[in-house]
């Protein structure tokens, strides 16, 4: 991949991102302030691809750059206030200090900031390498039709957000959150982050680099069977009572289509994500 022998140095930034915020989790104990940098990270290496590139920006750049720096900000804005609000380490991460401690402080650098850090490069290496391809392609409409499928996804993961946040500031002891976007899939989030990432994978295929598809593969398999949709069933399993009902009645991240259009079976919030 000729890609990554040219722009290998913008993995710099996502790893210096992360690094900075391994003192602060020493500080403050808590680790889930590497959330701080997982959308911004992203935002940061697509602009130093374009800065790189040194041309007026064309319009399949702007396609690709708009979602992407609104997906990349209103993640790192909204998951910072939550961080700070909350006051408290996210149960993953509070989870792994209690299983892997004694000297967690150091075993954290390693497990989660350089970590994320791979994991970041990894997941935007196909994408960043359509964006750096942008400039010789041409905007049609499959293009404009994917970069408004990415914006859409975006404001459905913000939406999604909000209301789980809205949730846990009127029940901060916990509970289960089965209303709104809720109601028809267990994680609407995921499901908004599955389709942003397809959508950018597919418009770096449309601007010539077949791999691109990979950013959205990755994400896939992360969210569904590594770290997003499997680590959150265990752990809802064991704290929520009602969540087995929920699961069964509510699929993970694709709603039945009849449910959502039709009446459906109503649900309501009970004593979140």
């Amino acid at each position: 991949m000729s890609f990554v022998a040219e722009y290998g140095w913008i993995w710099g930034i996502s790893l210096a991102g992360f690094l900075a915020l391994w003192p602060l989790s020493l500080l403050r104990r808590d680790c889930s302030v590497v959330d701080f940098w997982w959308g911004p990270g992203f935002g940061a290496m697509a602009l130093a691809i374009w800065w790189t590139l040194g041309r007026p920006v064309d319009g399949f750049t702007l396609a690709m750059l708009i979602p992407l720096l609104f997906w990349s900000a209103r993640l790192g804005i909204q998951l910072g206030i939550r961080r700070i609000r909350e006051g408290h380490e996210d149960p993953r991460y509070a989870e792994m200090r209690a299983a892997r401690s004694p000297n967690w402080a150091m075993k954290s650098l390693f497990m989660v900031f350089v970590l994320q850090a791979v994991v970041q490069g990894l997941v935007g290496v196909g994408v960043l390498a359509g964006l750096a391809a942008a400039p010789s392609a041409q905007v049609t409409w499959a293009v404009i039709a994917l970069s408004g499928l990415a914006m859409a996804a975006a404001l459905f993961e913000m939406i999604s957000d909000v209301q789980l946040d809205v949730y846990r500031a009127k029940v901060p002891t916990g509970g289960l959150l089965t209303s709104g976007l809720r109601s028809h899939v267990r994680y609407p989030s995921y499901s908004a982050e599955i389709v942003f990432w397809v959508a950018l994978s597919l418009m770096g295929v449309l601007a010539g680099v077949w791999w691109s598809i990979l950013s959205a593969v990755l994400v896939v398999v992360l969210l569904r069977y590594v770290s997003g949709v499997t680590i959150l069933e265990e752990r809802m399993a064991r704290t929520r009572p009602d969540f087995e009902a929920y699961q069964n009645s509510v699929p993970a991240l694709w709603p039945q289509w009849k449910r959502v259009f039709g009446r459906g079976p109503s649900q309501s919030s009970t004593p979140a994500e």
